[in-house]
């Protein structure tokens, strides 16, 4: 569609002006959404849905120029991420042309308007972006009659988190206003943009508040076990699937009555018995008092990025000290002097795994393996066939579902997983003063699947010369002088954006160079060698 009428700043940085995109460095934030879209199966997980209801004597030239505007104000909107030398950058263009459909609905009756917008969403979620072009955003303006509008937003999140949509609202809703009262819309501030964003968290990892960050976790971190002990249902592979499956409930009425005065009565938030109680869930389960437990956070504590439309979610990892059988009110207690502590000394995620050199397991995820989200709003989005953890407690409202790794678990062990923890959650906001042991009945432990263990192959040196060449590569990137070719690259210390770097400089330019998928496949000189001769001899690795 033409792009109707000039932009409007509304008080934000504007674009540069230049003729032809500018690249600036990746954001933490995008390099983990990025790294973790390329491995996944499912183009869902990896991208936002919104609906924003307007009301507003507008037309629909009016909703196609403020998400004009939008795409203006914000850099993300108009940027895609590119890898340059084997690091990822953003590469934020002066003037996309975003996909936008105009759709009137206005002639059709409520409950078909309802169908159709569920049929949008669907589609506009399952519709994967194209990684090499910008803007990496879809919307939909929907004519709903009478000064009723719709506008369905769909974004990747390596540009869009959570918080991104309620400034996403928020703006449209600002902007429609000034179009039907014929003034100047006021819009939010912006002190710098979000490639300025970038520029700023790289100098603050490198400060005196990062050295103290990092000793704080050195600290925090020191003997972490590797690996958690909940039993699976099946040997875990040697590389990860990232195929999962999830299962749902919601929680009892007499549960959310009860939060509320539960948490003031223990002088803390919600959130906190909710993760309390998972953590309380996963000691029954595995027996361990130890337990690490990723935590997504927003990672907008800059007063000046909350209006700013972006990916800034972090990953944080919570150490749960679950040791002495303490009660209810003991382990809310210790989860929220852990959650303090980190939000005092923030980290990104990807410099906490470099800065921990933690061992590195073949098929395990770095430093965490069971996750907790939540959302205060209601709505669980649609069903996920990707994971990235083992477990994942996803909570929205009163929403309650557990994303598990399929190749790990079965569905019945989910289930059960997931009615545990609607009953010791009851139980802990109910008589916070019982034992953990007694938080659940008693019951038979089920078995860990446990692998037959092999001896270790003896070492193999390079054999030939794709093989050094990778092995050559290998030494520089890892910093090691000997290569074993059978060696998992990640279990010599490796992580993901090495393993970037590594596949630049193999295959230098080349888009039809092995995939990250490919390599997490077969980690391995060997692996990675194989794969290489078999791009140049002009056949489609595994993807």
């Amino acid at each position: 569609m033409t792009r109707p009428g000039p932009v409007v700043h509304g008080g934000g940085p504007a674009p540069g002006g230049t003729a032809g995109p500018v690249t600036v460095p990746a954001t933490y934030a995008q390099e983990r959404a990025w790294l973790a879209s390329r491995l996944a199966h499912d183009p869902p997980t990896y991208c936002a849905v919104d609906e924003f209801p307007l009301h507003a004597a507008v037309s629909a030239d009016d909703l196609v120029h403020a998400l004009h505007v939008l795409m203006d104000r914000h850099e993300p909107l108009r940027t895609v991420l590119r890898t340059v030398d084997g690091r990822l950058c953003q590469e934020v263009h002066p003037s996309p042309a975003p996909r936008i459909a105009v759709i009137d609905l206005s002639a059709q009756e409520p409950a078909a308007q309802a169908e159709e917008r569920r049929s949008l969403r669907a589609r506009l979620a399952r519709t994967p972006f194209d990684p090499r072009r910008a803007p990496q955003w879809r919307a939909a303006v929907l004519d709903l009659g009478e000064g009723a509008w719709s506008v369905l937003f769909a974004a990747h999140h390596t540009v869009y988190d959570t918080a991104s949509g309620f400034n996403v609202h928020a703006e449209l809703t600002e902007l429609c206003a000034a179009a039907e009262e014929g003034r100047p819309p006021r819009l939010p501030h912006l002190p710098f943009g979000y490639g300025e964003y970038a520029r700023r968290e790289r100098e603050r990892a490198g400060s005196d508040s990062g050295e103290a960050a990092a000793a704080h976790w050195r600290t925090r971190m020191r003997g972490l076990p590797p690996v958690h002990t909940v039993p699976l249902d099946r040997s875990r592979p040697p590389a990860r699937t990232f195929r999962g499956a999830e299962v749902r409930t919601a929680l009892p009425v007499g549960v959310t009555a009860t939060l509320t005065d539960a948490a003031r009565h223990h002088g803390t938030r919600p959130v906190l018995l909710l993760l309390a109680a998972w953590s309380a869930l996963l000691h029954h389960h595995s027996g361990a008092d130890d337990l690490a437990v990723g935590l997504p956070v927003a990672g907008r504590d800059d007063p000046a990025t909350r209006a700013m439309v972006g990916t800034f979610v972090n990953m944080r990892v919570l150490r749960a000290d679950l040791s002495g059988d303490p009660d209810g009110t003991e382990v809310i207690r210790r989860t929220a002097a852990a959650v303090r502590a980190g939000e005092r000394f923030d980290i990104p995620f990807q410099s906490l795994v470099a800065l921990l050199g933690a061992p590195r397991l073949p098929g395990v995820p770095p430093l965490y393996q069971l996750a907790f989200n939540h959302t205060p709003a209601d709505g669980l989005g649609p069903p996920v066939v990707s994971c990235e953890e083992d477990l994942l407690l996803d909570i929205a409202g009163t929403g309650v579902r557990l994303i598990y790794d399929a190749a790990l678990f079965d569905r019945s062990t989910a289930d059960a997983l997931l009615a545990d923890y609607v009953r010791l959650l009851a139980t802990l906001l109910d008589a916070p003063g019982t034992r953990l042991s007694a938080l659940l009945p008693a019951t038979a432990p089920r078995r860990a699947h446990r692998p037959v263990t092999a001896p270790p192959p003896a070492r193999t040196a390079p054999r030939d010369a794709t093989e050094e060449r990778v092995a050559a590569v290998w030494r520089t990137v890892l910093g090691t002088d000997a290569v074993d070719v059978h060696e998992d690259f990640f279990a010599a210390g490796g992580h993901s954006l090495q393993a970037l770097r590594l596949l630049a400089r193999l295959a230098p330019g080349r888009e039809d160079g092995p995939t990250l998928r490919t390599f997490f496949a077969g980690p391995t000189v060997a692996g990675l060698a194989t794969a290489l001769k078999s791009t140049l001899d002009g056949r489609t690795p595994w993807r």
